[in-house]
């Protein structure tokens, strides 16, 4: 019956392969196949182990692109400042911004889900390979948090030492450039550049067979799962949403009132086609063309500000795909294990999902990857953030309406802060 099961599974892969070759979107595939996978686990219970294979092998590939993906991004967030001066003042300022969407994001994210108990006593079996890791004191963990073998963090998973290095390297970078050493460093920019550019490759490669993952991982996993697991899959999404309209009105205007002393009706009024952008094509990165040009043109902020700070908020501090996804992810994950968090480990969860935003890339998906970056440093198993992911894609749109939103506003306040917005043509 295994084989038999493996075959129809096979089947079904090859109808998701031409789902895409017709051009149908990859986030009705993975809807697609998310039924598949419930189908297919429905009709043959306890007989998925073989086609649940590939899934547990996707987790393993996403799981292994986390390392190499933090390392890169955030060095290149570093040296984009192009000088220490920059760095202290603009470039400190708008991390500073960026943090704070993140944190805020964080802790609606992960208020609604201590709240609402998301994933309490709900049915949702992982798969036996999975492992959970006891998240360590304060102490010990703030200790860990600088690599004492950079090797050895990496092969553990450990994402925050990780981060940490990644820092300090590009801190050196600017620093040799100030001394007049910058043909000796090119060659290492230049390196991580194109490091970049294939692990980007790379993750567009394992991202595509996320339909046939979801498929393979709620077909092994629906044959011990009851009705009720719905519920809290079903609940995490109405909350994102509730949690990306409060974070992208409520919080940003006052951010903007607060700190930056502007209207934010104003703001409302004229980012709206921009966060329209953003919800329709599910990638920060793909509006950051129009984020400058509105910026620029329509709210008064200069262009040395706009070019800055909206490609910034494009990659890191995403209060959406960064802050409180993740955070009500791990959250309806640790109930559904039955994990006690205490406050701590509260604080440790907001702090974690911070570091992981400074190195997340702005494209659909995103979300996923800062998802398994925070699952890794908290100890817990990868395979629910697949047996997540159509509800994820679902939720990506009112994510990345808010992380544009957030860049935006990021922008709006570094400006008033360098006294680098015209008030007049912001207030037209």
């Amino acid at each position: 019956m295994k084989f038999l099961t493996l075959f129809i599974g096979l089947i079904l892969f090859y109808l998701l392969g031409l789902m895409k070759k017709k051009g149908i979107s990859f986030g009705m595939r993975v809807i697609s196949g998310s039924i598949l996978g419930i189908i297919l686990g429905f009709f043959f219970k306890e007989s998925t182990e073989y086609i649940g294979v590939f899934g547990r092998i996707y987790a393993n590939l996403l799981f292994s692109m986390v390392i190499p993906l933090l390392l890169e991004s955030v060095i290149k967030i570093v040296i984009s400042t192009e000088n220490l001066a920059n760095l202290r003042s603009m470039g400190l300022k708008t991390i500073g911004v960026l943090s704070l969407h993140n944190v805020l994001g964080s802790s609606i994210g992960l208020i609604l889900a201590v709240i609402f108990k998301i994933g309490k006593d709900a049915n949702i079996p992982i798969t036996k390979s999975s492992e959970v890791k006891e998240v360590p004191g304060f102490a010990d963990a703030f200790v860990n948090f600088f690599p004492k073998n950079i090797v050895l963090d990496a092969s553990e998973g450990s994402v925050i030492p990780i981060i940490v290095f990644a820092v300090l390297i590009g801190l050196a970078i600017l620093q040799l450039i100030e001394r007049g050493k910058e043909k000796e460093v090119k060659p290492f920019v230049d390196f991580i550049e194109s490091f970049s550019e294939i692990i980007f490759r790379l993750i567009g490669f394992i991202t595509d067979f996320t339909p046939y993952a979801v498929l393979s991982l709620l077909a092994n996993s629906i044959g011990n799962i009851d009705y009720t697991a719905v519920k809290p899959l079903l609940f995490i999404l109405i909350l994102t949403y509730v949690a990306s309209v409060f974070h992208s009105y409520i919080t940003t205007g006052a951010l903007l009132a607060i700190l930056a002393k502007l209207n934010p009706f104003k703001f409302f009024k004229k980012n709206w086609p921009v966060q329209a952008i953003g919800f329709t094509t599910q990638s920060s990165v793909g509006s950051i063309a129009a984020n400058i040009e509105n910026l620029t043109e329509n709210m008064g902020v200069s262009q040395k500000i706009a070019s800055f700070v909206a490609p910034m908020g494009a990659t890191m501090g995403m209060p959406g795909c960064a802050g409180f996804w993740p955070v009500m992810s791990a959250l309806l994950t640790a109930n559904v294990l039955g994990i006690n968090y205490k406050i701590s480990d509260y604080i440790m969860l907001i702090f974690v999902a911070l570091l992981v935003s400074l190195g997340t890339v702005g494209v659909p998906g995103t979300a996923t990857i800062t998802t398994t970056a925070v699952f890794a440093a908290m100890g817990l198993p990868v395979e629910m953030v697949v047996i997540l992911s159509p509800i994820s894609s679902l939720a990506d749109m009112g994510r990345t309406a808010t992380n544009v939103t957030a860049a935006a506003s990021s922008a709006l306040i570094v400006a008033a802060n360098e006294k680098e917005i015209d008030r007049d043509t912001y207030n037209k």
